[in-house]
């Protein structure tokens, strides 16, 4: 600012970045407007427009980045606000259930982990802790390239973040009191991408209605991650009795209602429940609740999306689709038993981004409102929240 001030000359001012309003402040020449003679020229006035232009760029660049480092400061705190205060605790129940034995759940975490420490203790608390009649098997993928340079995602507006390292997350993990233990594997986004994504094709975005080519792609490499963590789990599942419940939960999502798994709770093998909320006419891609045989179905639905991209090259179909409806045609055909959630707000998740901010349209589908209109959407108020709980 002062290099413009200098360019300005003498007639400047400088600028106010505390604006109350641009009338005001023309009256206090806070603005840095150029004060002209009664005789200026149009060659002046044009100077005066151009320099405003040049203003007003500058604050809105200073705006912005102070606008994102508050909302930045403040996630911890609504989130750990969220853990501490509105999440209801786990309930005063039996370790066993009534013939004696617990049940048995594997927990699979896949996809690029976000704010992983917000997201963990909510998955404990809403999933594990809640249900403690419940022998927990938990198994984590990740990819081992993706925090070695920036990370940028332009359809979630991530630019240039940095990513926690496999290894920021496993110490993480060893540091928690609750117990849980979680194993975890890594491998190579950069090697999947160049064996397995080489066959997609520019001319195949017109079926997802302008979807960039990375947005595709990411729906391949989350999948990928989640069939990674699927298959290793079952290398290393402890209990070879089938009644076992598959939870599938991304890495990057903050569980904020519970997940209740009674001992009456069965599923048949190719039984699955999934959130009834954002399934954009097909079935809610971000969670799900699946039996044995429903289960592997579900962690191999990349074979599924590939299927419909090539046979819409094949019939030139222009539709457009998405992950939701390709999800939903994949369940079907392999003759899954589906089931949404009869709540529509039930397992609520929040996107959360490498840039500390919660995904926009996360917040009007659990009916959010702002603390402040003036403050960044980080800084929530969940509208009753409490009495849903």
């Amino acid at each position: 600012f002062h290099f413009i001030q200098q360019a300005m000359g003498n007639g400047a001012e400088g600028m106010n970045l505390h604006m109350n309003s641009v009338t005001d402040q023309r009256q206090r020449g806070s603005l840095g407007w150029p004060q002209f003679h009664s005789n200026s020229t149009l060659t002046q006035l044009t100077l005066t427009l151009k320099i405003g232009f040049v203003l007003a760029f500058f604050y809105s660049i200073a705006a912005s980045i102070s606008f994102h480092n508050k909302a930045s400061r403040n996630l911890d705190g609504h989130l750990n606000n969220l853990q501490s205060s509105h999440l209801p605790p786990s309930p005063p129940a039996p370790v066993l259930c009534a013939n004696g034995k617990k049940k048995n759940a594997v927990l699979i975490l896949f996809g690029v982990p976000k704010q992983f420490n917000f997201v963990w203790k909510a998955y404990v608390h809403n999933i594990i802790a809640r249900n403690p009649w419940v022998k927990f098997e938990v198994y984590m993928h990740m990819y081992s390239d993706l925090h070695q340079k920036p990370f940028s995602n332009s359809r979630n507006n991530e630019r240039n973040a940095t990513l926690d390292s496999p290894d920021d997350i496993r110490e993480l993990l060893d540091k928690d009191e609750g117990g849980t233990q979680v194993m975890t594997m890594t491998s190579s986004q950069s090697m999947f991408e160049e064996s397995d994504l080489s066959w997609l094709q520019q001319s195949d975005l017109p079926f997802f209605g302008g979807y960039p080519l990375e947005t595709l792609k990411n729906i391949f490499r989350q999948g990928n991650s989640l069939k990674e963590a699927f298959f290793y789990g079952q290398k290393h599942h402890n209990n070879s009795n089938d009644d076992v419940v598959y939870i599938f939960a991304r890495s990057d999502t903050f569980l904020i209602n519970p997940v209740d798994i009674p001992c009456s709770f069965n599923l048949g093998n190719t039984d699955i429940i999934i959130p009834r909320w954002q399934s954009w006419e097909g079935y809610n891609d971000r969670f799900a609740i699946a039996g044995p045989d429903a289960a592997k179905v579900y962690a191999t639905k990349n074979e599924g999306y590939k299927q419909a991209i090539v046979a819409r090259r094949i019939k030139n179909k222009r539709k457009p689709i998405n992950a939701e409806r390709m999800l939903r045609d994949w369940l079907l055909e392999n003759k899954l038993n589906v089931t949404e959630h009869e709540d529509e707000r039930a397992w609520a998740l929040l996107r959360l981004r490498a840039d500390r901010s919660i995904a926009p349209g996360d917040l009007g589908a659990f009916k959010f409102k702002l603390v402040d209109s003036n403050m960044d959407k980080n800084l929530l108020q969940i509208e009753g929240y409490e009495d849903r709980l």
